[in-house]
């Protein structure tokens, strides 16, 4: 199975002109929008779309694009499940870790906190 991941928009943002990097130990909330686009034999293509925050208000994170999974079917259900303990999906999970190290990238640029790269295993989610 391949899992072909592409980042259509990437922005971060500091939302708090006086806050400085070192001085900040903020939590990140996150908004994730996952959608099936298209499904054909051995294919399915999702679009997806993740917003961080942080709180408190520093910075904030927007990233979007598709992703696409090839390979058989019960592969693909699989990596379409939810994971109990998290609550989030296997699909999601193998996205930020693609995307992680962008994310870093931008948030060193701008002077932002950088999310962690276990974001999306650090707590339960309720989406």
């Amino acid at each position: 199975m391949t899992i072909d991941v592409r980042l259509l928009n990437l922005a971060g943002a500091i939302t708090d002109g006086n806050a400085k990097r070192d001085d900040v130990t903020p939590i990140f909330d996150v908004n994730v929008k996952l959608e099936e686009a298209e499904r054909r034999t051995g294919e399915a293509v999702f679009s997806f779309a993740i917003a961080i925050n942080t709180k408190p208000s520093v910075a904030r994170f927007d990233v979007n694009g598709l992703v696409t999974i090839t390979g058989k079917t019960e592969a693909m259900e699989k990596m379409l499940q939810t994971d109990p303990d998290t609550k989030v999906p296997n699909l999601l999970k193998k996205v930020y870790q693609q995307i992680f190290v962008s994310i870093y990238l931008v948030s060193g640029m701008i002077g932002a906190p950088n999310p962690p790269p276990n974001l999306l295993l650090a707590q339960p989610k309720s989406e």
